[in-house]
C-alpha cells in the first residue's frame, strides 16, 4: 500500500474508532451472552464495532515494524473473537481488560512472523528482544563507552546469547531474492537444518518436557493454575495487579498465590527426576 493509502487507511480507522459506541455493562454482558450460546453474528459484530477503539491503540504500536496497520488491526480482531469465545461472564471485570490481553497477543505474533520472509522465532524471549534489544544495545553502549557484546546484552534482557544473536540477525539482515540474477546467477542458501536424528531426539525432549509441566499444572488449585499460567506460560505476562482484579484478590494476595504455585511446581517436577 501506498503512503497516501496507509494515510487514508489510518485516518478511516481512526474516525471509526471515535465514532464507535461506548457499551454498559448489562449491554456487554448480553452480547457475550449471545455470542457463546447462540453463536450470534450481530452481536459479535456490535462487540468488535464498540471495541475499534481499544485494537487501533494497540495495533499503532506495532506499526514501527511496517506492517499496514490494517492488517494489524484485521488480528487484533481475531484476538477479539477469540477473547469473546474464552470470556467468564460471571466474573465482574470489564471485557475489554480481559480482550487487551488477547488483541496484544495475536497482533505481537502476526509481527514477528510477517515482518520479514524469515523472521525471529516467535518465543517469549523473541518477542522481548524484538521490543527492546535496539534500546538496549544503546543503553549498554552509553554506560560501557563502547558496543555491547551479546552477552552482555543477553544478561541484561535476561535471555540467552543465541536469541540475542538471532533476533539480532533478523532485525539487522535484508530479505534476499532468491530469483536469478541478470547475470543468470543464482544465490544458494547453507542448509542449516538438523538431521532426522536430531529432530527425533529434540522431539522426544520436548514431548518429555510438556508432559512433566502437564502433569505439574495438574497438582494445582484453579486459582494457582491460571496465575501461573497468566504470569509465566503465556506469551505476555500480566501483572499481579491486573490478575488481582480478575480474580477480585489483592495484588499481594495473588504474590503468596503464585508463590505458593511455584513451590508445589518445583516439588511436582522433581519427584518426575527422581
Amino acid at each position: 500500500m501506498s503512503p497516501e493509502g496507509t494515510r487514508d487507511s489510518l485516518q478511516q480507522l481512526r474516525q471509526a474508532a471515535s465514532a464507535a459506541p461506548m457499551l454498559d455493562l448489562d449491554t456487554e454482558r448480553e452480547l457475550l451472552r449471545r455470542i457463546q450460546e447462540n453463536g450470534d453474528p450481530r452481536a459479535l459484530d456490535a462487540l468488535l464495532v464498540s471495541h475499534v477503539r481499544l485494537v487501533l491503540s494497540i495495533a499503532q504500536k506495532y506499526r514501527r515494524h511496517g506492517l499496514p496497520v490494517d492488517d494489524l488491526v484485521a488480528e487484533g480482531n481475531l484476538g477479539l473473537v477469540e477473547a469473546a469465545r474464552r470470556f467468564d461472564r460471571a466474573r465482574g471485570t470489564r471485557f475489554s481488560t480481559y480482550a487487551a490481553w488477547w488483541v496484544r497477543a495475536l497482533i505481537r505474533r502476526y509481527t514477528i512472523a510477517n515482518r520479514r520472509i524469515v523472521g525471529a522465532p516467535s518465543t517469549r524471549a523473541a518477542r522481548r528482544l524484538l521490543s527492546n534489544l535496539r534500546e538496549t544495545q544503546r543503553r549498554l553502549a552509553a554506560e560501557l563507552g563502547r558496543a555491547a557484546t551479546r552477552e552482555e546484552i543477553a544478561r541484561a534482557l535476561d535471555v540467552s546469547v543465541e536469541d540475542v544473536a538471532t533476533v539480532d540477525a533478523a532485525l539487522s539482515g535484508r530479505d534476499v531474492s532468491l530469483a536469478p540474477t541478470p547475470e543468470g546467477l543464482v544465490i544458494e542458501l547453507a542448509c542449516d537444518r538438523a538431521s532426522p536424528e536430531e529432530t527425533a531426539a529434540a522431539a522426544e525432549l520436548r514431548a518429555h518436557n510438556e508432559r512433566s509441566v502437564h502433569d505439574a499444572l495438574e497438582r494445582l488449585e484453579r486459582r494457582e493454575r491460571l496465575i501461573i499460567e497468566r504470569r509465566l506460560l503465556d506469551d505476555d505476562r500480566e501483572t499481579l495487579a491486573d490478575i488481582g482484579a480478575e480474580l477480585g484478590l489483592s495484588r499481594e494476595r495473588v504474590r503468596q498465590l503464585e508463590l505458593r504455585a511455584r513451590q508445589k511446581l518445583r516439588a511436582a517436577l522433581l519427584d518426575r527426576v527422581a
